[in-house]
């Protein structure tokens, strides 16, 4: 089973599926380093859609995909995720862990960790630094 690893910094939006922003939604794409595992290259950039659902003490939960050209990789959050103010006021950071729920192309069957540190600006950017290692079949 390969192991692949990738280091990737996303940058994108952030935006409310409903009136009280409980649920949120987050289009993204990242440039593909040179330092990501071989399998990963590609001329185009990773793109990551995800659902992201708040609770009222500054937690969370996620659903989503990753897609580069040779498959796409389906996770959601393993426990809870959290978002907190910075010392920035127009800014917050949080962290959640992404686990690997398979996928398509070279991620079908894959499992894995997508660990992932963000900050949200005041107008609504996302700016997501993801270390991962996922194993296929």
């Amino acid at each position: 089973m390969p192991e692949l690893r990738y280091q990737l910094a996303f940058e994108g939006t952030v935006s409310p599926e409903d009136e009280m922003g409980a649920r949120m939604l987050i289009d993204a794409s990242a440039a593909v380093s040179a330092g990501c595992d071989p399998a990963f290259a590609q001329d185009a950039p990773a793109t990551i859609n995800a659902v992201v659902e708040a609770d009222e003490y500054g937690g969370f939960t996620e659903t989503g995909e990753i897609n580069f050209l040779a498959g796409t990789i389906r996770y959601q959050s393993r426990g809870e995720g959290f978002i907190e103010p910075t010392i920035e006021d127009d800014k917050q950071q949080g962290c959640v862990i992404r686990a690997v729920q398979g996928g398509t192309g070279i991620f079908e069957n894959a499992s894995g960790y997508i660990v992932s540190t963000f900050t949200v600006s005041e107008n609504a950017v996302i700016r997501d630094s993801q270390s991962a290692a996922i194993f296929t079949k």
